[in-house]
């Protein structure tokens, strides 16, 4: 029982980083923001949380590549507990009314997994559902 324990506090930080959860089906999404649940896999938990979200693509549906999109949203969580889950917002401040080909952000997270000091990220990309009209129906881990 005691390795087992152990196990648990010491070895699952290393192993297992936070999870994010995309919102899988929305109604009028829209391809400007996401809301994702930034959630901690671990019985301990993680500190010093930093996260920052740009646009990593986003092309229109006659196949242009907007590149001046690169807008950055940052946020910090001071604490996230053993279990638990916070929300977090992409954005881009880049409106497009133009029918979309492709959107996708890529969410980096900063963070330290008690009891180990170290800073470790952990990189995740997040791309929308379009239909056949350019609308954003969901959102998707890639």
């Amino acid at each position: 029982m005691a390795a087992l324990f152990a196990a648990a506090v010491l070895l699952f930080p290393i192993v297992f980083r936070p999870a994010v959860e995309p919102p899988a089906d929305v109604q009028f999404g829209s391809p400007f923001s996401v809301g994702v649940q930034i959630s901690n896999q671990n019985l301990t938990p993680l500190t010093d949380v930093v996260y920052a979200c740009e646009v990593s693509n986003l092309t229109l549906a006659n196949g242009s590549v907007v590149g001046n999109a690169k807008i950055l949203t940052r946020g910090s969580i001071r604490k996230i507990r053993g279990r638990q889950g916070v929300p977090a917002t992409c954005e881009m401040a880049y409106i497009q009314n133009a029918p979309l080909k492709a959107v996708e952000y890529q969410l980096t997270l900063e963070y330290r997994a008690y009891p180990w000091p170290q800073l470790r990220t952990a990189v995740y990309r997040i791309a929308a559902k379009l239909n056949g009209e350019g609308q954003v129906t969901g959102w998707k881990l890639n």
